[in-house]
């Protein structure tokens, strides 16, 4: 190769470089100059799943430099996407940690860890300015399934990330104009829905989710957000995911999704009208339609009374829908029906959206999710367009609800990237002089 075509080569990859350096320092930016305004926008961020001392234990020589890498791509994804989008809300659905056994020092260091990567504090540990909300969901790896939680691990969870179910309204509206611009918020503890080995866990979630309910069954025209780190129960092949679930002495050891009994307590008696969960990494744009069925009567033992399902679902509590968990299901199989987001139709009434957030961990393409409400006085009608792994939903109580997923990319590449800006930094000054 002559003098003149090794600089031509070592300007052609300068420029290759340069490009793909600011697209990855700035890809957030890029990417929300085609994003519409909206009145209230959600940043959502899928099972960060942080990991600590057993990585370093399992691989003693580069295991703090995956962590290292791992931390700064999770920061800058973080970092990046609320400054580009500026959300109220920064959600992180669950998993924050790798596991719900780390012990106390480990826990409090990856707390730290945490609080730096999503952009609440500085490497200083002083808290960063700005008018974002943090709000988290309980996952699996943050205080363990049913069949396992401690208390100690709800109260460690509790002190540094806020109550395991809580709601909350926003008016989208002008404060005090009407009720019509009022939007719910919920956040509910998706591992403790169904069977719990300490019943005071299941206790306190289900006394939230019935007095959610009543909310509901009173102001059924305020639309509801549902946000819980397990997707509801639906038939294989719709997610990656498949319906499966284990246990230990009748308690839950592990499961992919919410039993068909409590999903069909939710869709029914929470009427909500989006979903958004976390567990599944992959992610998955589903539906789910709700249509009415013929009364399902269950007599009640030797009494000879008769519970409707149908009409008494709502007021049933958990102790009962376990004891006629056979015919809830039932009950759900013959009301309820999935669909996969590919799978939406034009006119979407009578059906509730449910995402499942893809994980933001560098293996999965360092996803996040951006929700938008604003409001939309275009539609006669409620429609629903998939758009990939996103949706715009258009009600007819004149609102537009959006959803897309904004991805940095592979871990690996930035990894090569990374390399790559090392190496030609002394590479291509080396051929330009050569």
């Amino acid at each position: 190769m002559t003098r003149s075509q090794l600089r031509r080569v070592a300007i052609a990859f300068a420029l290759v470089l340069g490009a793909a350096n600011v697209y990855f320092y700035n890809y957030a930016a890029f990417l929300a100059l085609s994003h519409p305004d909206s009145d209230i926008r959600f940043n959502l961020y899928g099972d960060p799943q942080i990991e600590g001392d057993a990585k370093i234990a399992r691989e003693p020589t580069t295991g703090k430099y995956d962590l290292l890498v791992n931390d700064y791509y999770l920061k800058h994804i973080y970092a990046s996407t609320i400054a580009a989008f500026q959300p109220k809300y920064v959600v992180t659905m669950g998993d924050m940690f790798s596991s719900q056994r780390a012990n106390k020092e480990e826990y409090y260091k990856r707390i730290d860890r945490f609080k730096w990567i999503s952009h609440q504090v500085d490497t200083n540990m002083a808290p960063l300015s700005g008018s974002h909300t943090y709000l988290y969901l309980a996952g699996n790896h943050d205080i363990g399934y049913g069949g396992e939680t401690r208390a100690y691990q709800v109260n460690r969870y509790t002190n540094n990330f806020g109550p395991l179910n809580h709601d909350w309204m926003v008016d989208l509206h002008s404060a005090g104009q009407s009720s019509n611009g009022l939007h719910q918020f919920a956040i509910i503890n998706a591992m403790h829905l169904d069977k719990t080995r300490d019943e005071q866990f299941r206790n306190a979630t289900w006394q939230f989710v019935q007095q959610l309910a009543t909310q509901r069954a009173q102001h059924p025209e305020i639309p509801l957000a549902l946000f819980l780190h397990i997707p509801l129960n639906k038939p294989a092949g719709i997610c990656t995911m498949h319906p499966k679930t284990n246990y230990t002495d009748g308690f839950i050891k592990y499961q992919d999704y919410l039993s068909p009994a409590t999903s069909a307590y939710i869709l029914h008696c929470l009427a909500p009208t989006l979903v958004f969960n976390g567990h599944d990494h992959d992610g998955c744009l589903s539906a789910h339609k709700i249509r009415r069925a013929a009364p399902h009567p269950v007599v009640l033992g030797d009494s000879g009374n008769t519970l409707q399902i149908s009409d008494d679902l709502c007021r049933m509590n958990f102790t009962e829908i376990d004891t006629y968990q056979a015919e809830v299901e039932a009950f759900g199989e013959a009301t309820l029906s999935a669909v996969a987001g590919s799978d939406f139709t034009s006119t979407a009434g009578n059906m509730v959206v449910e995402v499942t957030v893809r994980s933001a961990m560098g293996a999965y393409g360092g996803v996040t999710g951006v929700f938008d409400i604003s409001r939309d006085n275009t539609s006669a009608g409620t429609h629903m367009r998939a758009l990939g792994r996103g949706f715009t939903l258009r009600s007819e109580h004149g609102y537009r609800y959006q959803y897309r997923e904004v991805r940095l990319g592979d871990h690996l590449i930035i990894r090569i990237l990374l390399v790559a800006s090392i190496l030609g930094a002394f590479v291509v000054p080396a051929a330009l002089l050569f």
